[in-house]
């Protein structure tokens, strides 16, 4: 069983290093075994039943629903607005626009729901205005590579919603649990930036912002729709007035009726953007599918045994330190993986773990997407890196090298967030119940 669980991932590695995409280097493997071990003893058929089984969740049909909001958003005008209201908000610091950076960040996750997202709708913008108030094109890149991480952690999050409907977490607890990780993660950036302007010799030289009090007011104004985003989808599943389905179909209409009042939603957008969206949901749908597969084979390898008898012991003496080791392998694993990726490949086989050593499923869940989501800024595959350098049009490495200084206070973040159990259940707990 070893052996056979050991060929499995190294054919699995190899084909991923290979620039094999994630799903049929996860598939391939799977078919190897199947034929080779498991031919005789089950039908042919149990493969296309082992694929399509995960996708009969209705919670999925959130997943192309928050895609098209998010989408939708970034296409009616929003983006301007919200750094617009950043800038209004903590601009008038020493280096202010990169405080800015992150505070759009917070508020554009309600729109992207991914990190990726963030960067490629705030990018350009955070590029261009960073550039012209005179930061290095280096520096300005990567902050806003490492800031889109808040994309993926503050509600509605895709990844939340992919982890809930893998692992039957209600995506609403989910949701509430990735506030306060996000604003931690969002505190450590803006610390980092904070030491950056205070003691370094760049940050001494970044300029200050002239902005006066009264434009708050005016940019929040201006703002106000996409801010209501999240209040609107959190609100409204916390209340129990609508389900997350439901929720991301409204978050939907929300989002057309803001570019219909903003004048900046034509038809030929609202199309491309349909058309973007279905591209990448079915990307998405044919990895859960594969992964699927995939789970079944390592289960029937034993794998998920394998790991509760060495995760017990620890979790019995602390449930905390086990927390950790699982975060220092997510995090491996998001140098290597797409997040989303990642969630379907190693959820399923960890969340009965997850519930037989006694750890609680939504803090779980909270500290795997915050892990996983570190990766989009680490070598060799920070797939944000790489959408920044495009943005920015600047080598790969230079984008790689600024971001790696934000690691530190990231890690800092997610240590914070895997010991502060209390305090990422406190919002689920509280609107939700225990």
């Amino acid at each position: 069983m070893g052996v056979e669980i050991f060929v499995l991932f190294a054919l699995f590695v190899l084909l991923m290093f290979a620039g094999v995409p994630v799903a049929y280097a996860m598939g391939l493997p799977s078919i190897v075994y199947f034929f080779f071990m498991q031919a005789g003893n089950t039908p042919i058929e149990f493969i296309p039943h082992t694929m399509t089984s995960p996708l009969f969740n209705f919670v999925l049909i959130a997943l192309p629903a928050f895609l098209l909001s998010g989408r939708v958003m970034n296409s009616s005008g929003v983006t301007v607005r919200l750094y617009a209201l950043a800038i209004s908000l903590v601009g008038r610091f020493r280096g202010g626009l990169a405080y800015a950076n992150i505070v759009a960040s917070i508020i554009f996750s309600s729109m992207s729901g991914t990190a990726v997202g963030d960067a490629g709708g705030l990018g350009p913008v955070q590029m261009k205005m960073m550039t012209q108030a005179g930061y290095r094109k280096e520096f300005s890149a990567g902050i806003s590579a490492s800031s889109s991480v808040l994309g993926a952690i503050f509600p509605p999050s895709v990844a939340m919603v992919i982890l809930g409907a893998t692992a039957e977490i209600s995506i609403g607890r989910l949701f509430l649990a990735g506030i306060f990780p996000g604003f931690i993660m969002a505190g450590a950036l803006l610390a980092n930036v904070f030491y950056q302007a205070r003691f370094t010799e760049e940050g001494k030289a970044w300029p200050v912002e002239v902005v006066p009090l009264k434009r708050i007011p005016v940019d929040l104004g201006k703002a106000i729709g996409p801010i209501l985003t999240p209040v609107i989808i959190v609100g409204g599943i916390v209340s129990g007035l609508v389900t997350p389905t439901e929720a991301a179909v409204l978050a939907i209409v929300y989002s057309i009726l803001l570019g219909i009042i903003y004048r900046e939603l034509t038809f030929k957008t609202f199309f491309a953007t349909l058309a973007d969206s279905a591209v990448t949901t079915g990307v998405f749908m044919f990895i859960i599918a594969v992964a699927g597969f995939f789970t079944w084979t390592v289960t029937q390898m034993g794998l998920p045994m394998l790991i509760t008898n060495a995760l017990s012991p620890l979790a019995e003496f602390s449930p905390s330190l086990t927390m950790l080791v699982l975060a220092a392998f997510f995090v491996f694993m998001g140098m290597f993986l797409d997040t989303t990726a990642a969630i379907l490949l190693l959820t399923p086989t960890l969340m009965p773990i997850v519930n037989a050593v006694g750890l609680d499923p939504v803090h779980f869940g909270a500290v795997m997407v915050v892990a996983l989501i570190t990766g989009i800024v680490t070598p060799p595959m920070g797939i944000c890196v790489f959408v920044m350098s495009d943005v920015a049009r600047l080598p790969v490495k230079d984008v790689q090298k600024e971001s790696m200084r934000y690691l530190p206070a990231m890690f800092i973040a997610l240590l914070i967030i895997i010991f502060a159990r209390d305090l990422v259940l406190f919002l689920p707990n509280l609107l939700m119940g225990t």
